[in-house]
């Protein structure tokens, strides 16, 4: 076994015990509901972009080295064109209504980047690849998911999601952070140390307050509801184990080795958990969301694992 799968099981291990906190720590009343909502809250809006801003101004990448961000963002839209086109062709095939087809699509399609995503890879990989690979994704995740994502969640009512309110969706904390990083980064404009230490310091905290958070959201989701959605099970097969595999095939003809790997995690994330709630706004099966988002999340401390023990006989 390698260095890295050695590193990503430890990784994976370290999360499934901040879960196991967080489903606890609800069970025996220490975190209440309201306290998740004020902890979704800060997580989203202060210390995800905290953290997305850290690893991107304070990577040292180069410009030289942003130029492979060409392939990488080729690579994006590649993986993002087959997690579309799967979750289109299932939602077919498994007939659901129209509002839980919509949502089906966008949970098979969004993983969750943010929560799980970021952390994983930083504590993973230690090359500066690593915050290029996390900028680009981070531009095209959250402008599909407040355009494509939205639409999904909203097309079964008459009236849709418009341009303007698309845009408006888009500028958020997390898109702020990415382009503000950008910005500093190409400018080279220097940042005093105590507010870069302290934006580090508040992105650091993501791993364990959102693995935690997770861990208590999953203590709300009802299990016996899920045994009704097989379908649930199909986007673990699909979207988490076979698609990441195709995924990384096809990133071979382009991608060196490490952004090729970095991506094909990223294929196969949970599905977001922001889903369930943009679900609710718009009246769509918001349960279908949440009970997505409970199985995946428990199902990628296998899966990641699997798909990287699988793509290294590759």
């Amino acid at each position: 076994m390698d260095a890295q799968m050695i590193t990503l099981l430890n990784q994976i291990l370290v999360f499934a015990l901040l879960m196991a906190i967080g489903f606890t720590a609800v069970k025996v009343k220490v975190i209440t509901k309201e306290g998740l909502n004020a902890l979704s809250l800060l997580i989203v809006n202060i210390i995800i972009p905290a953290l997305i801003f850290s690893v991107t101004a304070g990577s040292g990448v180069t410009i030289r080295e942003f130029l492979i961000s060409g392939r990488i963002a080729l690579g994006v839209i590649l993986a993002y064109s087959l997690m579309m086109l799967a979750s289109f062709g299932l939602s077919k095939l498994w007939k659901f209504e129209e509002r839980t087809a919509n949502v089906f699509m966008a949970v098979a399609t969004f993983g969750n980047m943010g929560i799980i995503g970021i952390p994983l890879l930083l504590a993973t990989f230690k090359d500066p690849v690593v915050n290029v690979c996390i900028s680009v994704y981070t531009i095209f995740d959250q402008g599909l998911l407040w355009t494509v994502g939205v639409y999904l969640c909203s097309r079964h009512q008459k009236k849709k999601q418009n341009f303007a309110g698309a845009i408006k969706n888009m500028i958020n904390p997390i898109t702020v952070a990415v382009i503000l990083a950008f910005i500093v980064l190409f400018c080279q404009i220097p940042i005093p140390g105590l507010i870069m230490d302290t934006i580090t310091g508040i992105g650091n905290m993501t791993k364990y307050l959102t693995l935690i958070y997770i861990g208590g959201t999953l203590a709300f989701v009802s299990v016996a509801n899920i045994k009704h959605k097989p379908s649930l099970f199909m986007i673990v097969l699909v979207k988490m184990l076979m698609l990441p595999v195709i995924v990384y095939i096809l990133l071979g003809f382009f991608l060196p080795d490490l952004p090729r790997m970095i991506l094909t995690i990223i294929v196969g994330l949970p599905s977001m958990p922001v889903l369930a709630i943009i679900a609710k706004t718009y009246g769509s099966d918001d349960e279908f969301a949440a009970s997505a988002a409970f199985v995946t999340t428990l199902a990628c401390l296998i899966t990641i694992p699997l798909v990287n023990l699988a793509t290294s006989f590759i």
